[in-house]
C-alpha cells in the first residue's frame, strides 16, 4: 500500500480527492483545459456533480486541489518548528515542498504543462509561490514588520523560492531525467549560506562588510526565470 502523504491525513478522503485530480489532469491534457467541463471530470472520477463541486468547486480547484494541502502541510510544520535555528527550517520545508512534487511526476508534470498553456493558471501558480514566500518570510522574521531582520527575511525567503522553482522546473521540463537532489540541496545551500547569516548573526556579513551595506534585495518579475534570478543573485554577492 502507498504511503499517505501529510496532506492526505490532514484530510477526510485525501486518497480520494488525489484520485479526482489525477483523473482530471488527464482529461485536462488529453481534451484540453478549456474543453473539459466539470461533468465530464465527474463522470469520468465516477462521482455525481453534485460531490465534485462540493469538494472543489471548480476546475482550477480541482488541479491546484494538491497544492493547497501542501501548503497546509507546510504550515503546520512552521507552526510546530523550534525557533533555534528557523533557516534550517524553511531549508527543510522547501525540501519538503520539492520532494512532494517530485514524488508524482504523472500528475505534475502534465500540470506543469498546462500552467505554462493558460494564462489564468499560470495567474494561480504565482499566487501559490507568493502564499509560500509571505510564509517562510514570516517565520524567519520572528514577528519583526521593519528592520534588518525584516528586510532579510523577505530577501532570504525569496530567494529561497527562486532557487526551489529554478532546479524543480528543470527537473519537470526533463522528468526523465533522476530527481536533481544534489543540485537542489547545493542551490539551497547557497542562498542560505549567502544570506543567512545575517539573519544567525546581523553583525555578520558576506565578505566580512557590515550588514548594512551587504543586505542584498531581489526585485524581479514574478514569472522571471529562475536560473536568471539565480544569476543575478550570484553576481550581486561577487559569485562566479
Amino acid at each position: 500500500m502507498a504511503e499517505r502523504t501529510d496532506g492526505e491525513r490532514a484530510r477526510p478522503g485525501g486518497q480520494a480527492r488525489s484520485a479526482v485530480v489525477a483523473v482530471a489532469v488527464r482529461l485536462f491534457t488529453e481534451a484540453g483545459y478549456e474543453a473539459t467541463t466539470m461533468d465530464d471530470v465527474a463522470a469520468a472520477a465516477g462521482m455525481s456533480r453534485r460531490s465534485l463541486f462540493r469538494r472543489f468547486g471548480s476546475k482550477e480547484d480541482i488541479l491546484f486541489a494538491e497544492h493547497d494541502d501542501l501548503f497546509e502541510t507546510v504550515e503546520r510544520f512552521l507552526d510546530a518548528a523550534p525557533e533555534d535555528d528557523p533557516v534550517a527550517t524553511v531549508r527543510a520545508a522547501a525540501r519538503m515542498v520539492f520532494q512532494e512534487y517530485v514524488r508524482s511526476p504523472e500528475v505534475t508534470v502534465p500540470r506543469f504543462r498546462l500552467v505554462r498553456a493558460v494564462p489564468r493558471l499560470r495567474d494561480r501558480e504565482i499566487a501559490m509561490t507568493a502564499r509560500y514566500q509571505r510564509a517562510f518570510s514570516r517565520f524567519l522574521a520572528r514577528g519583526e514588520t521593519s528592520g534588518g531582520r525584516a528586510l532579510t527575511s523577505e530577501a532570504l525567503a525569496a530567494a529561497v523560492i527562486a532557487a526551489h522553482n529554478h532546479v524543480l522546473r528543470s527537473w519537470l521540463r526533463a522528468p526523465h531525467e533522476p530527481v536533481p537532489w544534489r543540485r537542489f540541496d547545493e542551490a539551497m545551500a547557497f542562498v542560505t549560506d549567502s544570506l543567512g547569516a545575517l539573519l544567525r548573526d546581523p553583525g555578520a556579513a558576506p565578505g566580512g562588510g557590515a550588514a548594512r551595506e551587504s543586505v542584498l534585495v531581489a526585485v524581479y518579475p514574478a514569472d522571471a526565470p529562475g536560473e536568471d534570478v539565480l544569476a543575478r543573485i550570484r553576481g550581486a554577492l561577487g559569485g562566479d
